[in-house]
């Protein structure tokens, strides 16, 4: 894995003066002062003409919509987590941007952690919204020096699916889009060679990639965190109309005309699937095709665009340019289809051991998702609070462990309930992920969880560490899960002092074997997300069927 810090040193944001039509240099994603609450300019929200003289200087804002065109509420940290200010919106309306916003904030809380950033300031803003489009930005501000990370999230309403920048970008087009983006770096004067590397990068915070969004003349505005174009953040201006995929135009259109989204799209279309579930490279939803598997590989532009959409062959591959000129996977974070990723879990806890377990997950650079129990929230708050700061996944799994199918509707409700109300009182965030304990729910219990927006991740990989409580074999059966299956979900509990010995050799073996560990949201992003109410024992790249696995 990949730090945001791998690239350049801690600097202070500068402003560039002499602003060229073609290429702009600037602040970082939505840190300029006069801005709106929402992120973009406090004027000219809708995209209205500029005079001659104001359009010479081509703004390197994003545009932005009224958070009243979209139903949403606030996520905030515990204000407890000192020095760490984070708010990110959900979404009822767009599951899967909720996810993808949460997936962001994490991973931007995780980097903070590994590179021991105490000072963390996280905020979102609406870019875009239309009937089928949503644009949202989500700005991490690291540290005392102010390091920006910007990153952008689009999302197809038509396919209840968030993609990184790059869908903005037809794939067919990406290599003169790449070109036109280096020309604007040559009038800016910046580093040629290191935009095209960043633009064939994943998008930050998993890279060096550019953030993408409209600015109110039209025109797309790519920004750079310090480290990927130079060492201050930096802004280009292009002109793509020419190069906009089919979802691009339209993330366009409701950048510049902010409408209502009401989360029923004009229309629904599949997201597409590979045939193949141990997939190769060019077998990606999130990538284009080389052109070997047929016209049926068309769909796996990210960004909706065809064939029957108009704008030349989706297989054609662009000529290469310096950097290269095949788009990158418009995947947020991991391609599940592209990257051997497990999600490991632990139970039951906060355990009196759980901080020495994300100092172990802190060193190896990895994630997990912990599904607490209230009655341990309880005994160890701070813990969960710590858990939370340091970007980890927290799910609930009851308040006090009961077999949910052999309780009434009421006890159901309070377990359910009292613990995800606690969770979000420790934490600041309430749980979108449920583990029934013992893995036993019933339908009284799936409308419960679903009512409180919760969908229910089971697992594939049981160590049975609870009752072995045998470091060896945890690692063992861990390991062996993550060879047998693909995107396996692992069972642990973070209570037990074997399960918490056993963490870095595990974590360390399957970096070995090539694996990632990734949250739960993480591994099921890119694949369609989990459903309130929906039960997932593996990643939602396979099918499942049957009532504890019903995804």
């Amino acid at each position: 894995m990949s730090s945001i810090f791998r690239t350049r040193p801690i600097r202070r944001r500068t402003a560039l003066a002499g602003l060229s039509a073609g290429a702009v240099a600037g602040l970082a994603a939505c840190s300029n002062s006069g801005e709106s609450k929402n992120g973009g300019q406090s004027s000219d929200q809708g995209g209205a003409a500029k005079s001659p003289s104001e359009s010479r200087k081509q703004s390197s804002e994003w545009t932005s919509a009224d958070a009243s065109l979209v139903e949403m509420t606030d996520a905030t940290l515990n204000p407890e987590a000192e020095g760490k200010t984070v708010t990110t919106p959900r979404f009822p309306q767009a599951r899967n941007l909720t996810q993808a916003t949460e997936v962001v904030r994490n991973r931007l809380l995780r980097e903070a952690h590994w590179e021991d950033i105490d000072k963390v300031d996280i905020k979102a803003s609406i870019l875009a919204a239309a009937q089928d489009v949503l644009g949202v930005a989500v700005l991490g501000t690291l540290g005392s020096d102010d390091v920006n990370v910007p990153c952008t999230i689009w999302y197809d309403a038509r396919k209840k699916q968030s993609f990184a920048p790059a869908a903005l970008i037809e794939a067919a087009k990406w290599g003169d889009f790449a070109k036109a983006v280096r020309d604007a770096a040559g009038e800016a004067k910046l580093d040629a060679n290191a935009v095209d590397q960043a633009l064939i990068e994943k998008s930050a915070p998993y890279g060096n990639g550019p953030a993408m969004a409209f600015s109110p003349e039209g025109k797309l505005v790519l920004a750079f965190r310090a480290g990927a174009a130079g060492d201050e953040p930096a802004r280009l201006v292009v002109g793509a109309e020419a190069f906009l995929s089919d979802f691009g135009k339209l993330a366009k259109d409701a950048s510049a005309n902010p409408a209502q989204f009401t989360g029923e799209p004009s229309e629904e279309l599949e997201h597409f699937t590979p045939a193949s579930h141990a997939a190769e490279a060019m077998d990606s939803p999130n990538r284009p095709s080389d052109g070997s598997e047929g016209s049926g590989a068309a769909a796996s532009d990210g960004g909706g665009s065809d064939a029957s959409q108009g704008g030349g062959d989706p297989t054609q591959v662009p000529e290469p340019t310096a950097g290269g000129a095949v788009r990158p996977s418009t995947a947020i974070g991991y391609d599940v289809f592209l990257e051997r990723c497990i999600a490991l879990t632990y139970d039951d806890g906060p355990g009196a051991r759980t901080p020495e377990l994300l100092e172990t997950y802190k060193k190896a650079k990895a994630a997990a998702t912990f599904f607490e129990m209230g009655n341990s929230v309880q005994e160890h708050r701070k813990t969960s609070l710590m858990v939370a700061a340091a970007g980890q996944e927290v799910g609930n799994h009851s308040m006090t462990h009961p077999d949910l199918k052999r309780k009434s509707r009421e006890r159901v409700e309070k377990e359910v309930n009292k613990n995800s109300d606690l969770l979000a009182e420790a934490t600041g965030f309430e749980p979108l992920l449920f583990r029934p304990p013992y893995g036993s729910h019933n339908e009284t219990a799936d409308e419960i969880i679903a009512a409180r927006g919760m969908a229910i991740v089971q697992w594939n990989v049981d160590t049975l560490d609870w009752k072995t409580k045998d470091t060896a074999k945890t690692i063992e059966t861990t390991v062996e899960g993550a060879e047998k299956y693909t995107e396996p979900i692992a069972l642990m509990h973070d209570i037990h002092d074997a399960t918490i010995d056993a963490a870095e050799q595990i974590l360390s073996q399957l970096a070995d074997g090539g694996f990632i560990p990734v949250t739960v949201s993480e591994l099921t992003l890119n694949t369609g997300g989990v459903e309130a109410g929906h039960a997932y024992c593996t990643g939602t790249g396979i099918e499942q069927s049957g009532f504890n696995c019903k995804g």
